[in-house]
């Protein structure tokens, strides 16, 4: 598989460090490519310091995302709860927190950070490139709220609701349905226990079958549960809940 054009250019700067290839890197024309993809008016050369990972700003002494992340973490926050509201006026709030609760978080982030492919344009050390840490979860779904925040500092809450409920729509259709509450249960209360026993989340695999999916549940980088459902989500459901209910956990 070939490399992004972008880390070609991060390649060509780790071996030889040097200004013109940092600029090069920081002035590539995918961030322009995809600010005029997704009409955004916010300056090449602030958009780029939300794809900029801290291990590469310490390295050549550029700024980072970290505030802007920070910022975009609360946008996307108010983003999402007011949505949730608009949907269920007359929810309990303990229903709509656990319901935004499982959008606003790393895993549900990351997805629609991948499928805007900003792996692709996330500028990391050497070191860290070398552990493939652009592709980890939670720098994606860092660098999709530091892309957010710019987008509402330059446009505003209304635009950049609009964008991200777009993104969320094409990534996670289901985001904000109900019935997510009790995979989202089962999950979250399977990831507490096993970062508790093993220090490690738990993760899901699933292969297409003529009859539906063939799930598996891995924890500690073993497979403990595993079966045919009619869909992904039903099955991650139903090994989480088995999982809670073996006396291991």
């Amino acid at each position: 598989m070939s490399r992004p054009r972008l880390h070609e250019q991060m390649l060509q700067l780790f071996s030889e460090r040097n200004l013109p290839n940092l600029k090069v890197c920081l002035e590539h024309p995918d961030y322009l490519s995809f600010l005029t993809q997704h009409e955004l008016s916010v300056p090449p050369q602030e958009f780029v310091l939300a794809f900029t990972h801290t291990s590469f700003a310490h390295e050549y002494e550029v700024p980072h995302q970290e505030l802007s992340e920070f910022f975009g973490d609360a946008v996307v926050q108010l983003i999402v709860t007011s949505e949730l509201m608009r949907l269920y006026p007359k929810e309990t709030e303990g229903k709509l927190s656990k319901l935004r609760s499982s959008i606003v978080n790393e895993n549900t982030l990351a997805k629609v950070g991948t499928y805007l492919k900003l792996q692709d344009l996330i500028l990391v050390g050497r070191g860290e490139y070398k552990k493939e840490l652009h592709l980890q979860d939670a720098v994606i779904s860092d660098t999709l709220e530091a892309i957010v925040a710019k987008i509402y500092i330059h446009h505003g809450i209304e635009f950049a609701t609009a964008r991200f409920l777009s993104w969320l729509e094409l990534s996670v259709p289901d985001a904000f349905k109900m019935d997510n509450l009790e995979t989202f249960d089962a999950k979250s209360k399977l990831q507490e226990a096993s970062l508790a026993k093993y220090k490690t989340l738990p993760r899901y695999s699933a292969d297409t079958l003529t009859e539906g999916f063939l799930v598996k549940l891995w924890v500690n980088e073993s497979v403990i549960a595993e079966g045919v459902y009619t869909s992904k989500k039903i099955g991650e459901r139903e090994l989480a809940r088995q999982a809670l209910e073996n006396k291991e956990f």
